[in-house]
């Protein structure tokens, strides 16, 4: 291994360290200060609003990145009965957080300690596959191999959904987006990257680019990019 990779190595596990012993704990609190409840309501909803149309009776759903599961479960509750969910994510003190929220009270929903890069499914195992915030942490190679893991478990002319950062293309919201989010972002994460090259790299891993739609009632702050698997 090489010097460059064992830091991108020591450095993935700390940042998971934190995630697990920290950050778990106060991430709901933390999102409901930043985005507002009304604000987090609104984006959560563009996700299951944008999902709603290519959902079935009977559908393997997989969120990946699901973090505390807020999202996860909002669709358990919203989607078809029958649809079987799996919420994944590489943070133990996540899905710690996720599994508390639902105790043995549901029968469609599951969460799992996973990595992205690495999913431990079968080929084509989901109708539908959603990542939510988590690309723009993610370098250029984690993602492409996120992206290849997502190609091979998704079902032929399955969904796949994108919910992620977008900085606005008018001026005065840009001005304001990177006062709110951008600048740390661009800090801390990988996400003006990820924006440029998002596109690209679907394309690139064989995914079929359905639409890009900013979310307009948060400022367009955030995207929605819909993708499908077609061999």
């Amino acid at each position: 291994m090489t010097n460059q990779k064992k830091k991108i190595y020591q450095n993935k596990i700390q940042y998971k360290w934190i995630y697990d012993t920290l950050i778990s704990k106060f991430y709901d609190i933390s999102l409901k200060i930043g985005l507002t409840p009304t604000g987090e309501k609104v984006l959560r909803m563009s996700v299951y609003n944008a999902l709603l149309p290519y959902v079935n009776r009977k559908d393997r759903i997989l969120d990946l990145g699901c973090g505390t599961g807020t999202l996860t479960i909002l669709l358990s509750k919203l989607l078809y009965s029958d649809c079987k969910i799996i919420g994944v994510d590489i943070s133990h003190g996540q899905i710690a957080q996720a599994k508390k929220k639902i105790g043995n009270n549901s029968d469609n929903l599951t969460f799992k300690v996973m990595d992205a890069k690495s999913l431990d499914f079968k080929d084509e195992n989901f109708d539908i596959v959603i990542i939510s915030a988590a690309l723009h942490e993610m370098d250029k190679d984690e993602r492409l191999d996120v992206l290849c893991e997502i190609y091979r478990v998704l079902k032929n002319g399955g969904i796949f959904l994108i919910f992620e950062h977008h900085e606005p293309s008018k001026s005065f919201l840009r001005i304001a987006y990177n006062f709110y989010l951008g600048y740390s972002e661009k800090l801390l994460s990988h996400s003006f990257e990820m924006q440029r090259n998002i596109l690209l790299e679907l394309m690139r891993t064989h995914f079929k680019i359905i639409s890009q739609t900013p979310v307009r009632k948060f400022f367009n702050f955030f995207q929605v990019i819909l993708c499908k698997k077609e061999s």
